[in-house]
């Protein structure tokens, strides 16, 4: 069978970046400094750059561009601790500079996760609990290592403090998203995070998403085509739409969209793994390994992408070559459950019944501490019910890497 899609970051918007430069022209000579250093910064020239974004701020020290671009100097030299810090200084100064927030909760993702990182997290809420920003730090931290609960008490904090800043409002709708909660709480949260910053792409975006996740197709359209308005280059917009004809065995329209989406980011890793799949279904075995083969490109711990190589090998009779493939994708995650149930079948048609018992013990084992539920699983191997399989080749609509407006 093949898998479902997993996590995914969406493009980087820059209307409000545009609306903050109208709003600065005309500031004089700090303007000039700032906008020689941004030109700098994309000619790559970084240590110049921030000598100039320095000049700005030393003429208007709440030049949240400036900040912004110190962020982005930080950052281009791996500099990621102190990138945040500048970041985080641009959004304090303008509460809707919506790309600051981006930035900041990226590199905080690829800092990634120190021993002392809980500590230094924690630290500044013991010392400052009555600022809105250290709760949100801390609660990006819980979220981002899986301990959901913790992050939503975090927000929830956070918003009791700042209770008119749209970003916690769409950070607690992710968390509630993340559990499953759709209507009661990631809809609503959503739809006042964008009342408060109508402009807001991502939150119109993952709204779009949570009424897909109800069955609500009317609504999430609106939404995506709202997304589509104002950023017209959401790549992932035209991924979901290739997700729905998939569902709706329109391969040929599902393959266009994805192309849409490659063509907007040549990296999106969701629409090549998608594309993979609509090829396994039409049985066009070479361009859905190349597929899955370009989305290991991008991230070589794509599990599902591994394990669906794994699953072409096995279709296609090559049962040791897919037995190596699933061997792949078990030292990615030791815990993909699917991969040992579908070795185990290998086996068990090889006469290796001791293999094929051992398989089928780690599949089970792992599958009741996931769920608190005995396994129960279908061979699709010689399944001549075409509907029946495709149900379980076709991918759930996808979760999010916790970003402020990402």
């Amino acid at each position: 069978m093949f898998i479902e899609i997993e996590n995914k970051v969406k493009n980087l918007g820059i209307l409000l970046l545009l609306v903050t430069l109208v709003a600065f022209a005309g500031c004089g000579e700090q303007v000039n400094h700032l906008e020689i250093g941004e030109a700098l910064l994309e000619q790559g020239k970084v240590e110049e750059a921030s000598v100039e974004f320095k000049k700005a701020i030393q003429k208007n020290p709440n030049l949240a561009r400036a900040h912004f671009g110190l962020g982005n100097v930080a950052a281009k030299k791996q500099m990621l601790e102190e990138a945040t810090v500048h970041y985080r200084k641009a959004f304090e100064l303008n509460p809707k500079f919506v790309e600051a927030y981006r930035r900041f909760s990226a590199a905080f993702v690829e800092i990634g996760n120190p021993d002392d990182a809980f500590q230094r997290k924690y630290k500044p809420v013991a010392q400052n609990p009555e600022d809105p920003m250290v709760h949100i730090d801390l609660a990006v931290f819980y979220h981002k290592w899986d301990q959901t609960r913790k992050a939503i008490e975090e927000y929830e904090e956070a918003l009791k403090l700042d209770p008119d800043n749209p970003f916690i409002y769409y950070n607690l709708a992710v968390a509630y998203q993340d559990m499953g909660l759709f209507e009661d709480k990631s809809i609503p949260l959503y739809l006042k995070s964008i009342e408060m910053n109508p402009k807001y792409d991502d939150a119109h975006y993952n709204l779009a998403v949570s009424y897909l996740k109800t069955n609500n197709l009317e609504s999430a359209m609106s939404e995506y085509n709202k997304t589509l308005e104002i950023n017209p280059k959401y790549a992932s917009v035209y991924v979901d739409y290739g997700m729905i004809k998939l569902q709706e065995k329109k391969f040929e329209e599902a393959i266009a969209f994805y192309d849409k989406a490659i063509e907007i980011d040549s990296e999106i890793l969701e629409a090549y793994y998608q594309k993979g799949i609509v090829y396994a279904f039409q049985e066009k075995y070479d361009e859905a390994l190349k597929m899955n083969r370009k989305s290991l490109e991008i991230n070589p711990k794509h599990t599902h992408s591994q394990f669906n190589i794994a699953v072409v090998f096995h279709k296609l009779g090559k049962l040791d070559r897919a037995i190596a493939e699933y061997d792949l994708a078990l030292n990615i995650d030791k815990n993909y459950e699917d991969a040992y149930y579908n070795r185990g079948q290998i086996y068990a048609s090889m006469g290796n019944t001791p293999q094929a018992y051992g398989d089928y013990i780690s599949y089970s084992k792992i599958v009741k501490a996931k769920t608190g539920s005995e396994a129960a699983a279908l061979s699709l191997r010689g399944v001549e019910d075409k509907e029946k399989v495709q149900r379980y080749m076709i991918p759930s609509f996808k979760d999010w890497l916790l970003e402020y407006d990402d």
